[in-house]
Parts: C-alpha cells; structure tokens; sequence
C-alpha cells in the first residue's frame, strides 16, 4: 500500500514578489555599472567613415629635423622625412625610456602585390657617437598594397639626448645618406 505524504512547502523569509523585484534591482546596478566603468569606444559621424585621427600631444619635446633620407626595399620606395627628439608622445605605450626620437616615413609599393615590410626589425638609428639603436614601435601597417602610400613612424628608446643633425638611419644593413 501506498502512504500518502503532504507535500510541505519551505517557507521564504522574503515572498516571491520581492524576490523578483531584488532580482530585477541588482541586475539593474549590474548593468549600470558595466556601462559606466566599461572601455569607451571612440564616436564619429559616420558609420562606414574611419573615426578621425587621434591628437598626438608631445611631452618635452627637445629637437625636430628635417630628414631626406630615401630607400627602395623589394620594389617599396621608402623615405624618411622627418626625426623628432622629446620624452614622451601620448600613443606611446610600449616605450619606457627618458627620451623618444619618432622618424617619420613614407611608403609607396610599385609592385602589382602586396609585400610585408617588418620595419621595426630592417630600420636601425646610428647615433651620433656611433652606437646602433633597434626601432622598439611602428605605426606604420606591414603590409604594403600595391599602388598604396603610407606614412607613419617608428620609435627608438634614448636613455640620454642627441643632436638629431648628426643621426644616421640604417634600413635592410645599409646606412642611408
């Protein structure tokens, strides 16, 4: 024979309304403050147009030359136009060093494909007591397109100042002129 039990309920300290709505409060506060302390994308117009180039501010900035300094690497016509010696640039966020000299460059592919330029590793600075400097940081893409000019920058970590006149640029182990 089978026994009978009455199902007993457990009894809540809060009723099931007002455990609905604490639910629905702390979700709220979740979402509140995922929103307030989440990363912030940066807003423009359009939504198919790139958002606008960033500000770049320059911190102590000590010297700026004009460079005229060219190479063509696998058919990709670089050109070096410009050094700039200060302590800090605020898109630098690999460098940790007292001062920064960023050169400038463009590039032009004149081949009909596209190539990979590593230029971090090919372009080197010589500093004017002679000692070569490896590039740490590169704005500018690898990949060069055919037809497509770039310009960007690469950075070398200084631990002391340089009279940027007297700076050599070394690209692919050839010391421009």
């Amino acid at each position: 024979m089978e026994h009978i039990t009455k199902n007993t309920k457990k009894r809540s300290f809060i009723s099931r309304r007002w455990g609905t709505i604490l639910g629905l409060i702390v979700i709220a506060i979740a979402v509140v403050s995922v929103l307030l302390s989440g990363p912030h994308e940066v807003e423009h117009d359009s939504l198919f147009a790139p958002p606008a180039a960033a500000t770049i501010v320059v911190t102590n900035q000590v010297a700026d030359t004009a460079l005229h300094q060219t190479y063509v690497y696998q058919d990709v016509h670089l050109s070096f136009t410009r050094a700039t010696l200060a302590s800090k640039f605020s898109d630098d966020f690999k460098l940790h060093s007292k001062y920064v000299v960023r050169v400038y460059l463009d590039t032009t592919n004149t081949l009909k494909d596209a190539i990979g330029v590593d230029y971090v590793s090919l372009t080197s600075l010589i500093l004017p007591n002679g000692t070569k400097v490896g590039g740490k940081l590169a704005s500018i893409n690898a990949a060069v397109y055919p037809g497509e000019k770039q310009s960007g920058y690469i950075d070398f970590p200084l631990n002391e100042k340089i009279d940027l006149t007297r700076i050599q640029i070394q690209f692919n182990n050839t010391v421009l002129a």
